[in-house]
């Protein structure tokens, strides 16, 4: 399966409400960070954990899907950019949110996801893990 096909099927995943079985397209080590520009800068480390917290932020939603618009790959990372678009659990109301996500691979899973505040940031981030 390539990057781009891993991307998808988590997107179709997610999409589909299997929000458990997207843990186990990460590698056994892979992290999740959150960028600068979140309300709390956290990391979230290893598949148990980031299963748990994509469980959680599932259930503050009655409808939550992401929406792909593009991918660029750079060798073995991939910037990911798209929309959730979500709808309360408790309020009802319809929301979206641009999301900016820089993924690095490793033995045809995710090992790290990063999120960015917007796309130029994501693509430099990727430019200079590569050297």
């Amino acid at each position: 399966m390539s990057n781009a096909d891993l991307i998808r099927t988590l997107t179709d995943m997610w999409n589909s409400g299997e929000v458990d079985g997207v843990s186990d397209l990460y590698t056994e080590d892979a992290e999740i960070r959150t960028g600068p520009h979140w309300p709390e800068v956290t990391v979230y480390r290893g598949r148990d954990e980031i299963r748990r917290t994509s469980a959680e932020w599932a259930s503050m939603w009655e409808d939550l899907q992401i929406e792909l618009h593009s991918m660029e790959e750079f060798g073995d990372r991939m910037v990911a950019t798209g929309a959730w678009r979500m709808r309360g659990a408790a309020s009802g109301i319809d929301g979206e949110m641009p999301i900016f996500i820089l993924f690095t691979f490793r033995e045809g899973r995710i090992a790290l996801l990063e999120w960015f505040e917007d796309r130029d940031t994501a693509v430099a981030a990727a430019v200079e893990a590569r050297g």
